[in-house]
């Protein structure tokens, strides 16, 4: 490492680290703008001077581009390179409108604190500035190109970091203009991280514009509940109002940036339906009242059917410690009935992985690092989508990036891709294994041979598997083609993708427990009575959602806990409102079994903007919050036990009890967090269930649609506007067989029901598949990713006219 002296302070690096990197690892702020640790640099800015005095390099060089060296003697505070900093942070402000006041980067806005940094203080220029018009770029980003400084920032990030190819920079003359060649929306998944990286205003969030200055806001480290990476956020809030969310840093995970849905997908805390008081039969009681309820539903029911008519179940997106605490209710009440997925299958593949999971878990950074990379039946950007910019990363570094999937999976860099349909990626997975291709035609053998040898060669290869095509039989033979692939000298790891925030933590609480088809079974029959939902929705969630509607029917008691306006709380006995993520503390254990902590924000209640009618400063005063009888799941779950705990005491509960769970208590919201310990167990013995179209049939395979298909998301306004309309998708040979044109209105023959889409033919699928994006709040919302291959049949709408 070499070592280096800057302002009379000795400090080492890292090989590699710049200058400016250096300085920064001594406290020391030199003004810079195109400089991103996530981004690198590339000196457009010329802001960060230094005079090199001593060393291999001398003279007034910019610090973004020199690598530290040994022996370097460096002086941020030379007279010369204070005056080109003062010259160049003039320059640069010669053009920009100064209109501080109106614009929303005020308060947070890196321009304002390099000007001064920079010495920049008196205005000196009266000429005419350069000015331009600015775009139109969809629903989630504010261009304001007057006020750019031309760091670059934002066409690194959205070309060269995510992969976007419909916003760059153009330049003509002596003017440079970053955007479109035409208005229009973003059309990267990635957009957002413009507002973020963006050191001035030209960039900001549409959302959150004219709402609140930085300063106003009620911020903390959080954690994105949309998918099950665990991406490091940071909400904002106002006037009992969720206003923004903004990435976090973390770089085992998200390392600097978030997706669109994570960051715009937060309106669901502000819904004007969500529930907001408990309720009893449908009136709204106090706290005491809702809770004496429960007991005199329960108790009946225990005293008359005994304990085992009582059944709870849990949630992907409740919290490790919500989570825990139902289970500690349900036996403290003599029940063993306790499921922590509604999901029948994506529950067992959770439970498959978190068993199997050791020392192979890979994280978003192994990710980004490694050199051989294998997708089979995950697809990132819908599924997983900061997944999607880590492999990225990878691929340009010089990693192999190999798909093999049924779906024609949009990724932001180069694949090799092999379209198997879905019930033949269980056949690949044994064939990579045997390195016996025998069953395959011979292009597809060759495919999968060049893979294997890659493989084989690959110092740090990483297979990726998604859980919902998969299933729990296929992510078992994913854990074992890993364990086959590895040797002494290195590892192969493993990273299964998974459905919810917490779906890991969720299967490490339920180990060998029943799941919800067990349950839902035997509340048919009448041997469960009563039902308590934490945080979750059987009839949008479950993998029939038709059967679940049945089981619940039968039920003397319905209680749930939530804080979305789901069908399964409008049908509740008795609803206790819960805390959004934003509202409260606790852990979500992420898809690579690593605990992460997320702190409150702000305190539950009716926006003002709804509490007032839009008046500011309110016309009514209250003596109590409108809307702040949410408290969080973990703390109500506590108060049915009759126990008063804190967050530390369950926590503390919970280590003590599973020495998996150790370092639970210590865990901090702002670091990287803690992985699991102790995993790496034998999977559950899953039979592999077997799929073979019938004569005349194609086989219907429902899947994830970024913007449509998760459930918080469905809740949140802002994305309404780029919610895609449902369609199916077909393959050429399917679609001519079929006598299908690509756009046209087909209906699709399903056991479930008849509903008539649109077909989009595309080549890049499997044969014999028709694939479904779900989208919610459409006529497709019955149908529940997650549950493989179903038999269908297409026809022609027109030949029903």
């Amino acid at each position: 490492m070499p070592k280096l002296t800057i302002d009379n302070q000795s400090v080492e690096v890292p090989e590699g680290a710049n200058v400016l990197e250096a300085a920064k690892q001594l406290g020391i702020v030199i003004p810079h703008f195109c400089y991103h640790e996530a981004l690198g640099a590339v000196g457009a800015c010329r802001l960060c001077a230094m005079k090199f005095e001593d060393g291999p390099v001398k003279g007034i060089q910019m610090a973004c581009m020199v690598i530290a060296q040994e022996g370097m003697v460096v002086s941020t505070l030379d007279p010369a390179a204070v005056e080109l900093r003062a010259h160049v942070i003039e320059w640069l402000m010669m053009n920009h409108p100064h209109d501080c006041p109106v614009c929303d980067e005020g308060g947070e806005c890196q321009l304002q604190d390099m000007t001064v940094a920079g010495g920049h203080t008196l205005r000196r220029y009266r000429g005419l500035k350069r000015t331009y018009h600015n775009q139109h770029l969809g629903p989630f980003i504010a261009h304001e190109m007057n006020r750019c400084i031309q760091c670059y920032r934002c066409a690194r990030t959205y070309q060269d970091y995510c992969g976007g190819e419909d916003f760059g920079v153009l330049g003509t003359n002596q003017r440079v203009y970053f955007g479109r060649f035409r208005d229009g929306r973003l059309e990267s998944p990635f957009s957002g991280n413009l507002v973020d990286v963006c050191p001035t205003g030209v960039f900001t969030d549409k959302t959150f514009r004219f709402k609140s200055r930085y300063w106003d806001l009620e911020e903390a480290p959080s954690i994105c509940p949309h998918c099950a990476l665990g991406c490091a956020t940071i909400p904002g809030g106002r006037y009992r109002e969720l206003q923004r969310v903004r990435a976090g840093v973390n770089r085992q995970t998200n390392g600097f940036f978030i997706c669109d849905r994570g960051r715009f997908g937060y309106a669901h805390a502000n819904h004007p339906q969500r529930p907001r008081a408990p309720r009893v039969d449908g009136r709204d009681v106090s706290w005491p009242q809702a809770l004496e309820a429960v007991r005199e539903r329960l108790d009946p029911i225990i005293a008359t059917h005994g304990p085992r008519a009582l059944a709870f179940l849990g949630s992907s997106r409740a919290s490790l410690e919500a989570n825990a605490q139902l289970r500690a209710w349900a036996r403290r009440l003599g029940s063993e009935r306790v499921v922590h997925e509604t999901h029948g299958p994506r529950d067992w593949t959770a439970r498959t992985l978190a068993a199997g999971l050791g020392a192979q878990a890979r994280s978003l950074e192994d990710i980004r690092h490694s050199d051989c990379l294998v997708l089979i039946g995950a697809d990132p950007q819908n599924e997983a989508p900061l997944l999607a910019l880590a492999l990225r990363q990878a691929v340009r570094k010089g990693a192999s990036l190999t798909l093999i999937d049924p779906r024609p999976v949009r990724l932001p860099c180069r694949a090799a891709h092999l379209p198997l349909a879905p019930w033949r990626l269980g056949e690949a997975l044994a064939a990579l294994g045997d390195n016996d291709y025998s069953a395959f035609s011979r292009q597809e053998a060759v495919f999968l041979e060049g893979l294997r040898e890659s493989l084989d060669k690959a110092q740090r290869p990483v297979l990726i598997g998604g859980g919902d095509l998969l299933g729990p039989a296929g992510m078992g033979q994913l854990l074992e083609l890993a364990r086959r692939l590895s040797r002494a000298e290195r590892a192969c790891g493993l990273l299964g993708v998974l459905s919810g925030p917490n779906s890991f933590g969720a299967a490490l609480l339920s180990a060998e427990g029943p799941d919800f088809d067990e349950l839902s079974n035997a509340m048919i029959s009448g041997e469960i009575r009563a039902l308590v939902c934490l945080e979750c929705d059987p009839l949008s969630q479950a993998a029939d959602p038709l059967h679940a509607g049945l089981a619940l029917s039968r039920l003397e008691a319905l209680i749930v806990l939530d804080n979305l306006a789901t069908p399964t709380a409008h049908r509740a006995d008795i609803l206790l409102p819960t805390c959004v993520t934003a509202e409260g503390a606790g852990c979500f254990v992420n898809t690579e079994g690593r605990m992460l902590a997320f702190e409150k924000v702000m305190a539950p209640g009716l926006p003002l903007r709804d509490a007032g009618d839009g008046a500011h400063p309110p016309r009514v005063f209250f003596a109590d919050t409108p809307g702040a009888a949410p408290r969080p799941a973990w703390d109500i779950l506590a108060a049915l036990q009759g126990r008063e705990l804190s967050l530390a005491d369950v926590r503390r509960e919970l280590a003590t009890q599973d020495e998996r769970f150790a370092g639970l208590v210590e865990l901090r919201a702002e670091g990287e967090g803690r992985r699991i310990a102790g995993c790496g167990g034998p999977a559950p013995d899953i039979r592999i269930r077997e799929f073979t179209p019938g004569k005349g049939e194609l086989a219907l395979l429902v899947c994830e649609e970024l913007f449509a298909s998760e459930e918080i998301a469905a809740f949140s306004a802002p994305l309404d506007e780029v919610r895609p309309q449902p369609r199916l998708i077909l393959h050429p040979i399917d679609a001519r067989r079929l006598s299908i044109a690509d756009g046209e209105a087909v209906r699709l023959h399903t056991d479930l029901e008849e509903v008539v889409l649109p077909v989009s033919v595309r080549q890049d699928c499997a044969p014999g598949v028709v694939l479904l994006p779900r989208v919610r709040g459409s006529l497709v919302e019955a149908f529940v990713p997650g549950n493989g291959p179903q038999p269908c049949r297409i026809s022609r709408e027109a030949d029903y006219a």
